[in-house]
């Protein structure tokens, strides 16, 4: 594909993840539409310490006030006074205004000489912070002949004229306090003493299973070898959701009430709603058409009880299409045992099961976008590649599109993909530009009339419930970010539930190995099995595992021999990492960190875990069977998990 030397592809590489990270870190410091506080040694940013909240607010102008007295033993020659302030201040120094030149840039610092101000004694400077979109946040620093003053810790703030507390940096971690609604008493170990007796169960079951599965992949390679396991697991899944539908509540799931209105607009205006119509209208309209068309297909609505039974049973036969698909697409790249092990990963994903049970588009779109790779990869493998097969991809590209934004993201992925292997295998021209000109316009005429509607209406294609054009205006805690919230990591293998105030990193795994913002509830009332969801983000360290190894070794093939499929893989993966970061810093709440918001990036994640096991175990019969058995348990800890058993302990606060 890449007629490159191995050391000329590495820099490329690094090339390119040196100039995403700075352009996201440039465009986090810089941007003042950006909740972001810039890290600066001379002060630290602080905050009222307020109670962590996991509610949504809307726009308001509230203010805090940062005081701080401190004792001069005369008057000072000369006293610099520099500010920043989320997003405006009105500083007072012994209750006289100090002046600032204009500035549009909040995040800039803002000088004054305030020495006149200053007088031998106690001084007391105090800065009135406004913010509508998020907590007040004060960043301050005065100096004088004598005295280096600084925003930290010593400070006293008071919120909208409540008491005046110690400040809270910025930067610290937000923990919920004891009888705060998203404090809970039971954290991983402590699961683990509970559940264990239940996981030598099912480590016997595993250990048989995979022994079973070693001795019939040492016959001959059969047909039928390949669909049993693929019946067996559609049928768990099938029971799995049977069960749900009767003790699941309808409503549960992240905006279930909002994406429900969206079907009942369709059914009721037979006519597509704009984003100021709802909360959630501002989404591509395909899944909803199809629940819509579903319901009424039935003679039903989302009033009826039935309809529960309909939309549940169109994420459960996506859920199962998508494993199926993820297998197919592994097929075409790994043998068949490590395919199967991408199989597990996909059936028995956390974030897939639990999501796949709730009223949304997310897995309909993934579907689609796993769907669209699985094509590509088809056509990858293809000696001569056929119109059709770009026509096609063109349509399954249009239609993750049409499911939801994301999509968007697949497609300069796959158009390079293609384009290098049709560069590769010295296809004509005209040819070439024939065939990626279908997939594109295949792709417009699916999807291009969606977002035209749009923009004809607002001036953009791309509107969001967080954009103020679409009448919506509201925030989330923590309301800002920090460098520290990036690079801090911990808080989800401890205490995994709602553990994105702590960070990125914790919020990505925790929602990726379990539900842990229950369902979109802001208090910790979880419909599933609460030990092994507990439990289960420490067996999640062994898949983690295989899934790191296995991208690592991914990178290190592309470099020394890169192909169009790696490549797909990896840069699908990697916009997706770089369009979750992108996004929590343009909405900077603590539920905008989850994972499956790139479930369509489950074929390589999958690929990834395979591919690492495939190494690890390769020419080793022991480490075979003892891998396979602890995924085998990892993945069976994952179902117990989201099989709900009708106890009334479960549905208690943990």
């Amino acid at each position: 594909m890449f007629v490159l030397k191995p050391w000329h592809r590495a820099i490329w590489v690094a090339v390119f993840a040196g100039i995403a990270m700075p352009a996201l870190a440039w465009f986090a410091w810089q941007d003042p539409a950006i909740n972001f506080l810039p890290r600066d040694t001379q002060a630290e940013w602080i905050i009222f310490p307020a109670v962590v909240d996991g509610r949504a607010h809307w726009f308001t102008s509230l203010d805090a006030t940062c005081r701080r007295e401190f004792v001069l033993t005369n008057q000072p020659g000369t006293a610099h006074l520099g500010v920043r302030a989320m997003r405006r201040a009105e500083v007072k120094i012994n209750s006289t205004p100090v002046h600032f030149l204009p500035n549009t840039n909040w995040k800039k610092i803002r000088s004054a000489d305030v020495a006149e101000q200053l007088h031998a004694g106690t001084n007391v400077i105090e800065a009135r912070v406004f913010n509508h979109n998020g907590p007040p946040a004060l960043w301050l620093t005065l100096a004088t002949d004598h005295l280096n003053l600084r925003t930290d810790q010593s400070w006293e703030v008071s919120y909208a004229g409540s008491s005046w507390r110690p400040a809270a940096l910025a930067t610290a971690a937000k923990t919920p306090g004891p009888g705060n609604l998203l404090a809970g008493n039971q954290h991983t170990f402590g699961a683990v003493k509970k559940i264990w007796p239940f996981w030598i169960i099912l480590f016997a079951i595993a250990c048989v299973v995979t022994l079973l599965w070693n001795i019939a992949s040492k016959q001959p390679t059969a047909r039928w070898s390949e669909r049993i396991p693929l019946l067996v697991l559609a049928g768990l899944w099938l029971a799995l959701f049977w069960n749900s539908a009767r003790l699941l509540p309808f409503h549960a799931g992240f905006d279930a009430a909002e994406h429900l209105k969206y079907i009942t607009y369709i059914q009721e205006h037979r006519a597509f709603p704009l984003p100021t119509d709802g909360l959630e209208m501002y989404q591509p309209p395909l899944y909803y058409l199809i629940g819509a068309a579903a319901l009424s297909a039935c003679k039903l609505s989302i009033y009826d009880p039935q309809s529960v039974v309909v939309l549940r049973s169109l994420g459960g036969f996506l859920g199962i299409a998508q494993f199926v698909l993820v297998f197919l697409s592994l097929r075409l790249l790994l043998p068949l045992r490590a395919a199967f092990i991408g199989l597990l990963l996909a059936a028995f994903l956390p974030m897939h099961l639990y999501l796949a049970q709730y009223v949304t588009n997310e897995v309909l779109a993934a579907t689609l976008a796993t769907a669209a790779l699985y094509l590509c990869l088809r056509l990858l493998n293809s000696k001569v590649p056929r119109a059709s097969q770009f026509a096609w991809l063109g349509v399954a590209l249009g239609a993750t599109i049409l499911a939801k934004v994301t999509g968007i993201l697949l497609l300069p992925i796959v158009i390079a993909a293609l384009a290098g292997r049709l560069r590769g295998t010295r296809a004509p021209i005209a040819i070439a530009v024939r065939n990626l000109g279908m997939l594109v316009g295949m792709c417009f005429v699916v999807c291009g009339w969606q977002y035209a509607r749009i923009w004809i209406r607002f001036g953009t294609p791309l509107v969001g419930n967080w954009d103020a054009i679409s009448g919506f205006s509201w925030w989330q805690g923590p309301g800002y970010h920090t460098a520290v919230d990036y690079l801090r990591f911990g808080r989800s293998l401890v205490h995994p539930l709602f553990s994105g105030f702590a960070g990125f990193g914790d919020g990505i795994y925790s929602t990726l190995w379990g539900d842990a913002l229950c369902g979109g509830a802001s208090s910790l009332t979880v419909a599933w099995n609460q030990q092994p969801l507990l439990a289960g983000y420490l067996w999640a360290l062994i898949p983690t595992g295989l899934i790191v190894i296995g991208t690592v070794l991914a990178i290190i093939q592309f470099v020394r021999k890169p192909s169009s499929e790696l490549f797909l893989l990896l840069g699908f993966s990697a916009v997706l990492m770089l369009g979750l970061i992108f996004m929590s810093l343009k909405i900077p709440s603590y539920a905008q960190a989850k994972a499956f918001y790139a479930l369509s990036a489950i074929t390589p994640l999958c690929f990834f875990g395979a591919l690492g096991w495939e190494t690890l175990t390769h020419g080793s019969e022991r480490l075979r069977f003892v891998l396979g058995t602890l995924v085998l348990v990892w993945a069976l800890n994952s179902f117990a998990t989201y099989w709900i058993t009708p106890s009334v302990a479960q549905q208690q606060k943990l």
